[in-house]
C-alpha cells in the first residue's frame, strides 16, 4: 500500500479501537467477568472474539462502502427489510442513547472522585470537547482516536511487559478450571455482539466516507489485532493480581496505583478518553440518524439536542436504567451479527463516486 493508503488504514484501525473499547474495558470490568474468570481458557475466548472482531468489522466497512450508507439506517434496512429495520433502528437509538447517558454519568464521577473537579463542570467540558469533535465530522473522530488510542495502547502494554517480567504466573480466577466450553466460547461471542453493536453507528458511515476497499480490509484486520493484543495485555496483567482484584469496582485502577500516583494519573486520563471516545461514537451515530448529511447546521443543533438532553437525564441517575436496557441490546447485536455473518454477495454500489 502506498503512505497515504496506509495511514488512513491506522486511522480507521484506531477508530475501530476507541469506538469499541469504552469505559468498560478501561476499567478492565468487561475483561475481567467475559475472560478472566474463565482462567486460561480466556485466551482462547480473546482468540474468538478478534476472530469476530475482524470479519464482522469488515463486512460493515464494506457494506458501508458499498450501500453508500451515511447512517446504519441502510445496513439495517438491508439485513433486516423496511417494516423490521424500523423496530431495529429503535431499540439501537434507544440503546445508544442510554449510553450516552451513562458516559455523562460516569466521567462526572470520574472528575469529581479523582480531580476535585464538580460533577457538572467535568460533564460540561467533556460535552463541549464532544460537540466540537463531532462537528469536523468523520475527519474529527478520526484524529480523535489517532491520539487516544495510541496513549492506551502504550498504558496497556507497558502493564503487560511489567507483570510478564516482574508480576510472577497468572493466577487462575476460582472455579475456572470447570469452565464448559460452551460457557467462555459464548461469553466471547456476546462479547463480540454487543460491542459490534455499538461499533456499527460508527462502522457504516466509515466504510461510506473512505471508498477504498484495501484500505477498508487492513483497517478493519489492523483494528481487530489491536483489540486482541489489548485484551491478551489486560488479561493477562488481571491474572497476576487475582484474587485481590476481585474486590475493586476499576481492577485496572487498583493496579496501576501499584505503580505510583503519576502512573495513575495516566490510566485515569486513558479512562476519561475512552469514555469520550464512546461517546463522539454513540452521539455521532444517533446524529447521523436523526439529522441530514447535507445540512451541516441541522446536524449541529441535534448534537446539541442530543447532548443537552442525555445531560439533564443523567441527573436522575438513568445509568441505573442502562443495566436493563443492555440485555436487550445485546439479543439484538447477536441478531445483527447472525445476520452479517450469513453468507451473501454484497451489492452492487450505486454509482456516482
Amino acid at each position: 500500500m502506498k503512505k497515504r493508503e496506509m495511514r488512513l488504514a491506522a486511522q480507521i484501525a484506531f477508530t475501530y479501537i476507541g469506538t469499541v473499547v469504552g469505559a468498560g474495558f478501561a476499567s478492565g470490568q468487561e475483561i475481567l467477568q467475559f475472560f478472566t474468570r474463565f482462567g486460561h481458557k480466556g485466551y482462547f475466548g480473546i482468540a474468538v472474539s478478534t476472530f469476530l472482531f475482524a470479519w464482522v468489522g469488515l463486512r460493515m466497512l464494506m457494506l458501508g462502502y458499498q450501500l453508500r450508507a451515511t447512517s446504519y439506517r441502510q445496513l439495517t434496512a438491508y439485513l433486516f427489510g423496511q417494516k423490521l429495520a424500523g423496530l431495529i433502528d429503535t431499540l439501537m437509538m434507544v440503546m445508544l442513547f442510554g449510553v450516552t447517558v451513562a458516559m455523562l454519568a460516569g466521567v462526572g464521577a470520574l472528575f469529581e472522585e479523582n480531580s476535585r473537579i464538580p460533577f457538572h463542570i467535568g460533564v460540561l467540558l467533556t460535552m463541549a470537547l464532544t460537540f466540537f469533535t463531532i462537528l469536523r465530522g468523520m475527519k474529527g473522530i478520526l484524529a480523535a482516536n489517532s491520539f487516544i488510542v495510541p496513549t492506551m495502547l502504550l498504558v496497556i502494554s507497558f502493564l503487560f511487559i511489567h507483570a510478564f517480567i516482574h508480576g510472577g504466573s497468572p493466577h487462575e480466577f476460582t472455579g475456572s478450571e470447570t469452565t464448559t466450553t460452551l460457557q467462555w466460547l459464548s461469553s466471547a461471542i456476546s462479547y463480540a455482539a454487543f460491542n459490534m453493536g455499538l461499533a456499527v453507528s460508527v462502522l457504516v458511515p466509515l466504510g461510506e466516507e473512505v471508498p477504498n476497499p484495501k484500505v477498508l480490509k487492513w483497517g478493519a484486520v489492523l483494528g481487530a489485532l489491536g483489540l486482541g493484543m489489548m485484551l491478551v495485555g489486560a488479561q493477562y496483567t488481571m491474572s497476576t493480581r487475582l484474587p485481590e482484584i476481585l474486590s475493586f469496582e476499576i481492577p485496572m485502577a487498583y493496579v496501576t496505583s501499584l505503580y505510583g500516583r503519576t502512573f495513575q494519573l495516566l490510566f485515569l486520563f486513558v479512562l476519561w478518553a475512552e469514555i469520550y471516545s464512546t461517546l463522539i461514537a454513540n452521539v455521532f451515530g444517533l446524529g447521523t440518524q436523526l439529522a441530514s448529511p447535507r445540512r451541516p447546521v441541522h446536524g449541529a443543533l441535534v448534537t446539541i439536542l442530543i447532548l443537552t438532553s442525555a445531560f439533564f437525564v443523567a441527573q436522575v441517575g438513568f445509568s441505573n436504567i442502562v443495566n436493563y436496557l443492555y440485555p436487550i441490546f445485546g439479543y439484538v447485536s447477536f441478531l445483527l451479527l447472525l445476520l452479517l455473518l450469513w453468507p451473501r454477495k454484497y451489492p452492487q454500489r450505486p454509482t456516482g463516486d
